[in-house]
């Protein structure tokens, strides 16, 4: 098991290319605003050759501080919870969550630009919840609740509902999500097993390990005692020699406070 700090060290930096990708956000629209220039061209144009450049371009372009501050969260959150979560395959889903919703747009979307990175965002919540549901362990499913408490209004971004909302984007983002809960659903790290699998004892090794029992214990002894360690090297031409205490009233085995260790070699 990981030590607690290396842990809590790996889940703050899950959050940082999150970050990063806000930040640059935020610096384009401080450029746009700075030189008062209009890049909604750069968003995706459906079934138009040229609009397919939206497909890597459009998240990187809002339509106003508003627009950026309603998926700056989101996109922080989302991304490192995928990326302290299912950190093998984090980089392939983002990848498919991001690209995906802009091709899935292109294809179904209405002629118009379509800007704004909220279809990715939908994206990787259809990942999380959906991954959830397939996979039914309890980690996975309470991820998916946690999502659908925090994101459950998501919903009514799937219909049509207001003519300045790409609810096109937001379906196409759910749909790739799907997707890549389907294609890399096995990528959720499986629990670390408590203790190491033991292999069959070889009958030098059976023969050691009764001739460690007899000189740990007297004849008379009838307490249980298991050993688990490894045979070393028979060319190794160094011993060790280590020497410990039965605790009669604990019953536990115990090491002097200065135990004598003494190494030859030949």
């Amino acid at each position: 098991m990981k030590p607690l700090q290396e842990e809590s060290d790996r889940f703050a930096y899950s959050f940082l290319p999150g970050a990063l990708f806000v930040g640059l956000l935020w610096l384009i629209k401080l450029m746009e605003f700075l030189t008062d220039a209009h890049l909604v061209w750069l968003g995706v144009l459906p079934r138009r050759f040229f609009g397919l450049i939206g497909v890597v371009t459009s998240p990187l372009i809002h339509g106003g501080v508003p627009h950026l501050l309603s998926n700056s969260f989101p996109l922080v959150l989302l991304t490192g919870l995928i990326i302290f979560l299912h950190r093998r395959v984090a980089w392939q889903v983002l990848t498919v969550c991001y690209v995906g919703s802009g091709l899935l747009t292109w294809f179904i979307g209405r002629h118009s630009y379509h800007i704004g990175a909220s279809g990715v965002v939908y994206a990787m919540v259809g990942y999380l919840f959906f991954l959830g549901m397939f996979r039914r362990d309890r980690s996975a499913l309470a991820v998916s609740l946690a999502i659908l408490f925090l994101y459950s209004g998501f919903i009514y971004g799937l219909f049509p509902n207001e003519e300045r909302i790409s609810w096109e984007g937001h379906l196409g983002g759910i749909l790739a999500g799907l997707l890549a809960a389907i294609v890399f659903g096995s990528g959720m790290p499986e629990p670390e097993p408590d203790h190491e699998e033991l292999l069959p004892l070889s009958p030098d090794q059976k023969e050691l390990q009764q001739q460690h029992l007899s000189s740990t214990y007297t004849s008379g002894s009838e307490l249980p005692f298991y050993i688990q360690y490894k045979i070393a090297n028979p060319d190794h031409k160094t011993s060790y020699h280590h020497r410990y205490y039965l605790n009669s009233t604990s019953g536990m085995v115990e090491a002097p406070t200065q135990a004598p260790v003494s190494t030859s070699s030949g």
